[in-house]
């Protein structure tokens, strides 16, 4: 069964250590994502990232920009494997250095597998012993050991001139009208979104709002709303103490079994396995 292993919560965002025997929906998140496979099966596994597979194994490590539709596709009978997952703010990214002023840019990482260097495998062993291990974890450590792998794989990853060119020509530049649909969901927090009222708000049809949004921000609607829909559970479960079931409810979910399935499928645990495992830590930057 799948079970969250250690989760750590911080300014750098989130890292969590899972045991996964399952399949995940096809997702998405507003923030970097970096996955190593730690053990488990021997052979390689498959994440989808924008509709094609690609096998992560023990010798590579997958880059996920933000706001990038990926999935897990679990062989069935297959063995549970373990995954160093990591999350990191672009917010945050953008304090560490100036060059990564671009890490919410959907082209940061170029490419969504690259090999594992001696140099990387080593900072990923440090970061599996510092999460395996009992004693209480040191924010300053743990964020200078995610700063020196954000580093070292956008030595690999990156393509520095076009994220350049990008930053000089404003970045991302979004139709006015697609702009005013992420306002409204955003402000909704992915709750009880009627996407023909949103479409009619921002002056589309259901099928050009559908075709243009998804051109523009690489997602379907509801992938987007499910998104939301997921930061506001997360922020729910870490930083409040009320019930799962209320959590459920102000979410929009009929019932806690349906809240439990969404959650399950986008993060391969329930709301409950990961409350009683993320820890926070305090941000040991200024």
């Amino acid at each position: 069964m799948s079970e969250p292993l250690r989760i750590i919560h911080g300014a750098f965002g989130r890292v969590a250590l899972l045991l996964l025997d399952r399949t995940m929906a096809v997702h998405a998140h507003r923030v970097c994502h970096v996955v190593f496979k730690i053990g488990g099966a021997g052979a390689d596994i498959l994440f989808g990232v924008r509709e094609r597979e690609h096998h992560l194994s023990d010798d590579n490590v997958l880059l996920v920009n933000a706001w990038e539709p990926h999935f897990y596709d679990h062989i069935r009978e297959a063995p549970s494997t373990v995954l160093l997952a990591l999350y990191l703010e672009p917010q945050w990214l953008r304090t560490v250095d100036r060059r990564f002023s671009c890490s919410a840019h959907p082209k940061f990482f170029f490419q969504p597998v690259v090999a594992l260097g001696s140099k990387l495998a080593g900072l990923r062993t440090d970061l599996l012993d510092l999460l395996m291990g009992r004693e209480s974890t040191s924010s300053r450590v743990v964020e200078d050991l995610i700063v020196r792998i954000i580093i070292e794989l956008t030595c690999v990853g990156t393509r520095w001139k076009d994220l350049l060119e990008c930053q000089l020509t404003g970045g991302l530049a979004y139709d006015a009208r697609i702009r005013h649909s992420l306002d409204l969901m955003k402000a909704r927090g992915g709750v009880a979104l009627d996407f023909d009222e949103i479409a009619s708000s921002v002056g589309l049809s259901r099928p050009h709002f559908f075709h243009l949004f998804r051109r523009q921000i690489g997602m379907t609607p509801a992938t987007f709303g499910s998104m939301l829909r997921m930061e506001a559970s997360i922020d729910s479960l870490v930083a409040s103490d009320s019930a799962i079931h209320d959590i459920a409810l102000n979410l929009g979910f009929d019932a806690p079994g349906s809240f439990t399935r969404f959650f399950l499928y986008q993060q391969g645990v329930t709301p409950s396995q990961y409350r009683r495992k993320v820890e926070l830590l305090p941000s040991s930057r200024v």
